[in-house]
């Protein structure tokens, strides 16, 4: 019973990852051809602010809140409590992102009249309040929660093509793409009721809030520095590139972004297995991550090839000449899918098993740092071909610090003169970390 459980929350997970990955990229063709450009290049911003938002209304719950509601599960008192406290911070964070918007679009040079978009995207950050996926993923309770998110997003995904006939339809095209979220989190509103029967509410007490907020905390800063390196990057160029040049980087991007969401089932089905051989055999753990090197890392170089040399037809075929900039940006990105999958390997399938989880956050932190300090003036000199090349350059920087970190930890994957688990400088190395 407990195995079916296991295999229903998995699917109904994997269908939730797949609609929310392959039914913005189909529509993505339509939208870039009937809008032209600048408009999509409008919607993108306007959905990367939307995104902004809703990773700081997450902060880490999406991690920390299943774990603490599937420890109390059985104590309906303490569910009650972190149901609480959970949905009071993200629905304040929520609140004050919107703030925060407000206040940036008169700032920026963005002008008053993005707000209308950016209003309709934020459908996205409130759908995502109104769904607590986190509580049904704490009682294992996925199946129909699941169900409403797909039937929300495909209701969405068909009203783009009914309503999304001419440039002027911009406001439609940035609501649907974010009404998606907000619908499933309307639908899911009786399975939350159903899910929260019997269980009393009220008002979380302080010491409630700030242990939700310290349990989120490492997630949210880690999550954050790995979103400002990767999809933060649309909202950046926004601020400084014209709609159109926007929207040509937004059809590269979107392009790489889906090769790259290949590889997210892999490593989520690699990560245990290699946990599990690190725990008693690092040798053999080690030499594991080196035939994901070469065999997993070799296919994503071929794919990357094969795109680079593709990617004028890929463009013409799908976007049609307008689009016609984005080919060399979208050459210069096939890099970055090459590149992040050896970060990828190095980074969470090596050093996260290995016990060096801070180590691994100051690199993400740090690759953060890099991007806002290359992206902006990149941007301003060079517009998305400075994006790409900085993209790149992060990237291989991830990729490359922990591989280092790894070296000196005498953990490289890559060495032929691996020390075994039971060598005291990597037993040291790796304890100092976990104390930390």
């Amino acid at each position: 019973m407990l195995k079916n459980r296991l295999v229903q929350n998995i699917v109904s997970l994997g269908a939730v990852q797949f609609t929310s990955l392959a039914l913005p990229l189909i529509a993505l063709p339509y939208l870039a051809t009937v809008l032209g450009a600048s408009q999509l290049g409008r919607v993108a911003f306007a959905l990367s602010v939307a995104q902004i938002l809703l990773i700081i209304s997450d902060y880490g719950f999406n991690l920390s809140a299943p774990k603490a509601i599937a420890l109390h599960r059985n104590d309906v008192k303490k569910v009650a409590e972190i149901f609480c406290a959970v949905m009071l911070v993200r629905s304040l964070l929520a609140l004050g992102g919107l703030v925060v918007m407000v206040v940036i679009v008169f700032v920026f040079q963005v002008g008053r009249s993005e707000l209308p978009l950016l209003l309709l995207a934020y459908a996205m950050v409130i759908g995502n309040i109104l769904l607590p996926q986190w509580l049904f993923q704490g009682l294992e309770r996925l199946k129909a929660v699941s169900a409403v998110q797909v039937a929300g997003r495909l209701i969405a995904f068909c009203g783009i093509f009914f309503l999304v006939k001419t440039p002027d339809d911009v406001l439609a095209a940035t609501f649907l793409q974010a009404a998606g979220v907000g619908l499933g989190g309307i639908l899911a509103i009786p399975l939350t009721v159903r899910a929260l029967a019997g269980v009393r509410m009220a008002w979380p007490c302080r010491t409630a809030l700030k242990t939700q907020l310290q349990d989120g905390w490492h997630v949210f800063i880690s999550t954050a520095a790995i979103n400002i390196y990767t999809t933060s990057n649309i909202f950046f160029l926004g601020l400084i590139a014209t709609p159109a040049a926007l929207g040509q980087y937004y059809v590269a991007e979107k392009i790489i972004r889906a090769a790259q969401a290949m590889y997210g089932p892999i490593g989520n089905a690699i990560y245990p297995h290699v946990a599990r051989i690190a725990a008693t055999d690092t040798a053999a753990a080690l030499q594991f991550v080196r035939a994901l090197v070469y065999k997993l890392g070799g296919l994503f170089v071929v794919i990357s090839v094969i795109l680079f040399f593709a990617a004028p037809s890929l463009i013409h075929v799908f976007f049609g000449d307008e689009y016609e900039a984005a080919v060399p940006v979208l050459r210069i990105l096939t890099l970055t899918l090459a590149v992040s999958i050896f970060a990828n390997i190095f980074a969470i399938q090596t050093l996260l098993p290995f016990g060096l989880e801070s180590r691994l956050s100051r690199i993400l932190l740090s690759a953060a740092i890099l991007d806002v300090l290359l992206f902006i003036p990149a941007v301003y000199w060079y517009g998305p071909f400075g994006a790409a090349w900085v993209n790149v350059s992060v990237e291989v920087f991830v990729a490359s610090s922990a591989l280092t970190v790894l070296t000196f930890a005498g953990l490289n994957p890559l060495s032929n003169h691996q020390r075994r688990q039971s060598d005291a400088g990597t037993s040291s190395i790796i304890f100092k970390d976990r104390e930390e």
